[in-house]
């Protein structure tokens, strides 16, 4: 198969338990970025949240961000294509929510914001600080996140959080599914976007821009928001952390996001 685009997961896929590129795969894709192969970022972060691995790819394609939620075009600073949530849809989130005490993360147009510090939002402010300032994700502290709905339109999505499973499942059964996209993200943290967000969607209408055939693609993934893109794509490729479920989605199993084993499919599939 002649492939033409390359996708990426970042999570527990591009990125190692330690939040970096490995240098074999960074290596693997530069050669297939030589090769006139398409590179592309499709994760569930805020754009600013890709920005440091964006440039340090030396990437020029668009993004796509939160899940299916928007395209953004890092050179012009715009959204080409973007279906984010209404205002009604984000105060109810926020209304359940804080009804189930569960804490949430709001991401509005340039911003990821927070009312109240949780474990792994210790860990990624810790994260952002150490990231270039011309590249730094912005995230704010709110007094309040009624604050970002009332003032900071557009919402792409919500990321609710807590220790207990069942709290975030009770959120969930709240919302109605003919309004909301909800998808698990990390073992304690679900995403919820517009309803019909997902990544393998978004992916399929760029490559129908593009005019590129979904077989020509090859794409990486480790969690169950990557399953709408694993499933669509020519060679759909699971992580070895990935969960059983995404594997069984996936054409191919390679191994850790710790480890080499996207150089290596790359090299592979790719001749390079």
């Amino acid at each position: 198969m002649n492939y033409k685009v390359v996708a990426f997961d970042l999570d527990g896929t591009l990125l190692n338990s330690e939040g970096r590129i490995l240098p074999e795969n960074k290596e693997a894709i530069q050669s297939a970025i030589n090769k006139g192969i398409k590179v592309l970022l499709v994760t569930g972060r805020h754009h600013t949240a890709v920005k440091p691995y964006y440039h340090e790819l030396d990437l020029d394609t668009p993004i796509i961000c939160c899940n299916g939620t928007y395209v953004y075009d890092v050179a012009t600073d715009s959204t080409p294509f973007a279906n984010p949530l209404s205002k009604q849809q984000a105060q109810l989130i926020y209304d359940v929510a804080e009804k189930h005490h569960c804490h949430l993360l709001m991401y509005s147009r340039d911003s990821m914001n927070y009312a109240q510090l949780n474990p792994h939002m210790e860990k990624f402010v810790k994260w952002v600080e150490t990231c270039p300032a011309d590249v730094r994700p912005d995230v704010r502290k709110v007094d309040s996140i009624q604050e970002v709905i009332d003032h900071h339109n557009p919402i792409w999505k919500c990321v609710i959080s807590a220790e207990n499973k069942a709290i975030m499942n009770n959120v969930v059964n709240e919302l109605p599914i003919s309004q909301f996209s909800c998808e698990w993200s990390w073992v304690d943290r679900v995403d919820i976007a517009n309803a019909g967000n997902t990544k393998g969607g978004r992916l399929l209408a760029l490559l129908k821009e593009w005019g590129i055939d979904p077989q020509e693609v090859i794409a990486f993934g480790d969690n169950h928001n990557d399953i709408s893109m694993l499933s669509v794509v020519g060679l759909g490729v699971a992580m070895g952390n990935a969960e059983e479920e995404v594997k069984s989605q996936a054409k191919q199993v390679t191994t850790s996001n710790n480890e080499s084993g996207i150089a290596q499919v790359l090299r592979d599939t790719l001749s390079l």
